[in-house]
C-alpha cells in the first residue's frame, strides 16, 4: 500500500503534468488559429493551379511542345514526418500508410524528419531510402531549394503527409506534385475547350516545370504542419483529462490513507490510555 508521502508526490507530479499539457494545448490552439485560415485558402488556390497546370500540359502535348525539364527517372516517394513527438498516433499511422502504398510499385524513397526514420528502424524496414533531417519541421528557403534540386528528373513525385480534415480528424494523404490532379489522365487526343495562352504556351510550360514542384512541395509541408498542430492540441487535451483522472484517483487514495493513519493513531492513543489505567490500578 502506498504511503501518504508517496501519494502526495504522485499528486504533485500529476498537477505539474496537467499544467504542462495545458500550456502545450494553449500554444497549439493559438498556432492552429493562426495558420488554419491561410492553409484552407491555399488549398483552393493550389487546386486551381493544378487545374491550370493540367490544361497547359494537355495543350502542350497537343502542340508537340516538349517540357523544359526532362523527366527520365521513374517515381519518387517522399515521407514527411516531424523531428518531434507529442502528436499521438498521427506519425505512426502516416508511416504505415507510406509502407503499404509504396510496396505496390517501384519507387525511390526519401524520408524527411527524425520520427519517420525511428519508426522505420523499429519496424525493421528493409527498402533503401534517403534520410533528410531539416533544422525545423518547416524548411527554410535554402532547404526547400536544395530539396527541389534533388527532385529534378522524376516523372512522378508522390508526397505522403498528414492532412487535417477537422480539429479532431487528421488522416494520411498522398499527392503527386508534378502531375495533373489525381485521377486526371492527360490525353492529347481528348477534345478540350479552346484557350488563348498569354504569354506563349512554351513559356508557361517552362514556368510550371520550374516553379510548380517548389510551390506544391511547400504546400504539403504547411498542410503537414497544420495536421500536426491539430493532433498536438487533441493529444494535449487528452493528456489533461488523463491527468485529471489520475489526480482524482490519487486524492481518493490520499483520503483513505489519511483515514487509515488517523485510525491507527487513535488506536495507539486508546492503547496507551488503557496501559496507563492498568498501571494506576
Amino acid at each position: 500500500m502506498q504511503t501518504i508521502k508517496q501519494i502526495s508526490q504522485i499528486l504533485e507530479e500529476s498537477d505539474s503534468l496537467k499544467l504542462v499539457a495545458q500550456a502545450y494545448s494553449e500554444i497549439a490552439a493559438v498556432k492552429l488559429q493562426k495558420i488554419r485560415k491561410g492553409i484552407e485558402q491555399n488549398r483552393v488556390f493550389f487546386q486551381e493551379v493544378s487545374e491550370v497546370f493540367h490544361i497547359v500540359k494537355v495543350a502542350s502535348l497537343r502542340q508537340g511542345i516538349k517540357p523544359a525539364v526532362t523527366r527520365k527517372r521513374g517515381t519518387l516517394s517522399i515521407l514527411l514526418t516531424s523531428n518531434y513527438r507529442f502528436y499521438g498516433s498521427l506519425e505512426s499511422e502516416l508511416v504505415k500508410f507510406f509502407i503499404i502504398n509504396t510496396s505496390k510499385f517501384r519507387t525511390d524513397r526519401i524520408v524527411i524528419g527524425k520520427t519517420g526514420t525511428e519508426f522505420l528502424h523499429t519496424m525493421d524496414y528493409f527498402h533503401p531510402y534517403q534520410h533528410i533531417v531539416l533544422e525545423e519541421d518547416l524548411p527554410n528557403d535554402v532547404e526547400i531549394r536544395t530539396l527541389v534540386l534533388s527532385l529534378i528528373g522524376y516523372q512522378q513525385i508522390l508526397v505522403y503527409y498528414s492532412r487535417m480534415q477537422s480539429v479532431l480528424i487528421q488522416e494520411p494523404f498522398v499527392t503527386d506534385i508534378v502531375q495533373a490532379p489525381p485521377g486526371r489522365i492527360i490525353d492529347p487526343k481528348v477534345r478540350h475547350p479552346g484557350y488563348i495562352f498569354e504569354p506563349e504556351l512554351d513559356k508557361m510550360l517552362q514556368f510550371f516545370d520550374s516553379q510548380i514542384t517548389s510551390l506544391m512541395l511547400e504546400q504539403t509541408f504547411m498542410e503537414s504542419e497544420l495536421a500536426r498542430t491539430a493532433a498536438r492540441l487533441t493529444s494535449m487535451d487528452q493528456a489533461q483529462m488523463n491527468a485529471d483522472d489520475l489526480i482524482k484517483q490519487q486524492r481518493k487514495l490520499l483520503a483513505v490513507a489519511k483515514r487509515s493513519s488517523d485510525n491507527l493513531r487513535l488506536l495507539e492513543t486508546i492503547a496507551t490510555l488503557r496501559g496507563w489505567k492498568k498501571e494506576e490500578s
